[in-house]
């Protein structure tokens, strides 16, 4: 190994390559043992994404042993608590999307979401943008799956 890849490591950084590619081999993972009751036509098209996402993963975590790319995640403790705060944003997102169903779980979420990537959180301005957007957006989004698509969302078993 050279001095330069010993130097990075010391300094704190971590292997992006081994990091994104195990995390993406796990995911599909998770993804082919929870889609195994999908029938075979049904299947098809998930089966070719694990197929190119295993393909490419293992690619990345050959890359990530052959040359790797040391990267510091977190430059300081208030942008790690910024990505911390939106994975528990988004795990609440994910709690109550089947309890109180697709719209109201969405809208709450895009609002508090997108005030929390705002500036002045508070400000009248930006409670009013940020309803807008979340009710255009979801709306849409919601016609779209639901409608267009006809993909089956999430009634809300609190309001069923």
């Amino acid at each position: 190994m050279s001095d330069s890849r010993d130097a990075k490591r010391q300094a704190g950084t971590l292997n992006s390559d081994l990091i994104v590619g195990g995390v993406c081999l796990a995911l599909a993972a998770v993804v082919y043992f929870s889609t195994r009751h999908l029938s075979p036509l049904g299947g098809v098209f998930v089966n070719y994404v694990l197929v190119a996402m295993v393909g490419l993963s293992v690619l990345i975590v050959i890359k990530g042993f052959i040359r790797p790319d040391y990267v510091r995640f977190f430059e300081s403790m208030v942008e790690r608590n910024n990505v911390l705060i939106g994975i528990v944003m988004l795990g609440l997102y994910l709690f109550f999307l089947p309890r109180l169903g697709f719209l109201p779980s969405s809208y709450l979420f895009y609002f508090t979401f997108n005030l929390y990537l705002s500036e002045n959180r508070l400000a009248t301005r930006n409670l009013l943008i940020s309803a807008a957007l979340s009710l255009v957006v979801v709306t849409v989004f919601y016609y779209v799956f639901h409608y267009f698509l006809e993909v089956p969302l999430p009634e809300g078993a609190w309001f069923a």
